[in-house]
């Protein structure tokens, strides 16, 4: 993988390789890394994290830009799993304040655009798959979290008429619980999320993790 955080402020991080494409096995080395001025010691092992992290396999990852306004520094990952059957992306926040509504430093914010077979419309949906959800997230520490899950359905016309498409896209924030120093494990949060994902579309017993 060739980059897979971005800092709204300081400088892009210039010294890795650049021919490593995208491969889920991927751990890059960590004297690879330049560590941008300006970052505080609590971000910057939150993105060594991310670097350690295992990789899932059928998973791709890519770094994604963290928008400015959103945190003093953030840590932006989009995941690929299945043949584009299931996508979504992970931010991991921080603020140099603390946060009143975060209720921390610290805030993740995610997005999943997931399938449905043609038979899942129903009104039990949502639910099931929030509660999927913090099955895979919750196990993590986390408190505050809120979110919305949205059935679509997609039909085109004309000369490209099919069946109507059915999906399901999840958007959810919430706080994971930091060391008592301040510090994240931000490749967790990360990784859970990147589990959330794969388990929507695939065993686990299929791929192990590793």
């Amino acid at each position: 993988m060739v980059d897979i955080y971005a800092f709204p402020q300081g400088t892009p991080n210039e010294a890795r390789a650049t021919g490593r494409g995208s491969c889920a096995y991927a751990d890059p080395p960590e004297q690879m890394l330049t560590r941008p001025s300006g970052v505080p010691d609590k971000v910057w092992d939150a993105v060594l994290s991310v670097e350690r992290m295992p990789r899932l396999p059928s998973v791709s990852y890519r770094e994604i830009p963290v928008p400015c306004a959103m945190a003093s520094f953030g840590i932006g990952v989009e995941m690929q799993c299945d043949e584009a059957r299931s996508t979504g992306w992970i931010m991991v926040l921080y603020s140099h304040k603390y946060r009143n509504d975060w209720h921390s430093h610290w805030r993740c914010v995610a997005f999943a655009a997931l399938p449905l077979s043609g038979g899942e419309g129903d009104c039990l949906i949502p639910s099931m798959y929030w509660d999927a959800m913090m099955d895979r997230v919750g196990s993590y520490d986390v408190e505050h979290v809120s979110g919305t899950v949205t059935v679509t359905k997609s039909t085109t016309f004309g000369t490209q008429s099919d069946a109507p498409e059915t999906g399901c896209e999840i958007r959810v924030s919430w706080t994971p619980l930091d060391y008592a120093d301040g510090g994240l494990d931000a490749g967790a949060q990360v990784g859970a999320w990147a589990r959330f994902l794969r388990s929507m579309t695939q065993s686990e017993e299929d791929y192990p993790v590793d």
